[in-house]
């Protein structure tokens, strides 16, 4: 494990330390809106420090920017999840700078993302047998994630990729997958780290939304415990923990629908009147073939390989399932999310959203032999590198 973790920490720091020279170096940025907010701000960092931080202003950060430092106060922000924003209020020293705030979220996040690859290894000793050599190549993968810059940046994904793997890894510790006893062979033997599982998926809801699906692990244990084996007990601990996020889920539409409504009308009077549904909608144009048009072909063609690996990926999985059951449940989760992306959401969001799940990289690891896992390593360090340059152009994909 030491050395796994200086490995990790080399490639780590090499490949950030190289997005940001990208970043300062990338001549002029081709959206120069954010700048709006920049002129009239002083720096207490350097030259160089204010450039980058400049240049990483772009997309979504400059949203989380204004946010960290003002809040949140307007219907379409509320699409931000406010967890992220949250913890960066509590661990930002108060009446932080525009630009302080920036650079301490930045430094959180990476931090996030090097806890997530440490974290994932760990769980990937407990999914393959304690194989430390998969564990290894899988935890190296996130670092060189297809989500690229977007985890160096201050995103929430790094935030949210850290709950969502900590919550699977107590999940699995809490599961016996094992257990000839039952008809489904598997149960719970800690009922405390299983609802823990829950607790951190609810937490990672109000990180991203894209948490809400990790949901479909407490749809699998229902059917399990309750169909299969009509294990009440075990069922009122799954609809426990898994109503921690249905709470949470409900919690956030009521707390919405009190500040706005009656008022607002409009998305108010609709029969299920969701915030983040119509925010979605109306200003991110989210829906069902709503993005299917001519001019998001190259947004396509820019998420067609992580699709790609996805499709790959699930089909894999399904197909040793029988050996690892417990992976059963992150199967589905990334099929609906692939579904999702490429139905519902601005497609090039996949690039970034599935660097939260595991699926990819164990699919990765397990073909590490194979003749085409070096093109797939080339356009993993091709990507990072593009994307970098992209993002501090403020250019597609966002």
């Amino acid at each position: 494990m030491k050395n796994s973790v200086w490995a990790l920490l080399r490639l780590f720091f090499v490949l950030k330390g190289i997005q940001l020279a990208i970043v300062y170096f990338t001549p002029a940025q081709f959206d120069t809106s954010s700048q709006l907010n920049q002129h009239h701000l002083h720096s207490p960092y350097g030259r160089v420090v204010t450039r980058i931080l400049n240049k990483l202003a772009a997309w979504d950060a400059v949203y989380f920017n204004d946010l960290f430092v003002n809040g949140i106060s307007y219907e379409h922000q509320f699409v931000f999840c406010p967890a992220w924003i949250k913890l960066v209020e509590i661990l930002v020293p108060s009446r932080a700078s525009y630009y302080q705030a920036q650079l301490w979220s930045t430094l959180i996040s990476n931090l996030c993302h090097l806890a997530s690859c440490i974290m994932l290894y760990l769980v990937t000793t407990d999914v393959f047998r304690n194989d430390k050599v998969i564990a290894h190549r899988v935890a190296l993968m996130m670092i060189i994630s297809p989500a690229g810059i977007f985890l160096t940046a201050n995103y929430s994904e790094n935030l949210s990729n850290l709950l969502t793997i900590t919550a699977i890894y107590c999940y699995y510790l809490s599961m016996d997958f094992q257990d000839i006893r039952t008809r489904s062979n598997q149960s719970i033997k800690s009922v405390a780290l299983y609802i823990m599982s829950g607790v951190l998926i609810a937490l990672n809801y109000t990180v991203r939304a894209n948490g809400l699906l990790m949901g479909v692990i407490y749809v699998f244990d229902l059917y399990h415990f309750l169909i299969l084996d009509s294990n009440f007990s075990e069922s009122l601990v799954t609809i426990f923990t898994g109503s921690l996020l249905a709470a949470t889920l409900l919690a956030q539409n009521m707390y919405h629908y009190f500040l706005f409504c009656p008022q607002r009308q409009g998305w108010c009077n609709h029969t299920v009147p969701s915030l983040f549904r119509f925010a979605q909608s109306h200003y991110w144009n989210n829906g069902f073939l709503a993005y299917w048009s001519r001019n998001n072909i190259p947004n396509f063609l820019l998420a067609g390989p992580v699709i790609a690996w996805n499709i790959f990926s699930i089909k894999q999985i399904y197909n040793i399932l029988p050996q690892y059951k417990k992976l059963a449940s992150i199967t589905a989760i990334n099929f609906i999310l692939t579904v999702l992306a490429i139905f519902f959401l601005n497609v090039q969001i996949v690039n970034r959203v599935t660097s939260f799940s595991p699926l990819l990289y164990w699919v990765a690891a397990l073909n590490y032999q194979r003749w085409w896992f070096k093109y797939v390593l080339s356009y993993l360090v091709a990507w990072n590198l593009l994307q970098t340059g992209l993002f501090a152009a403020f250019l597609p994909p966002a």
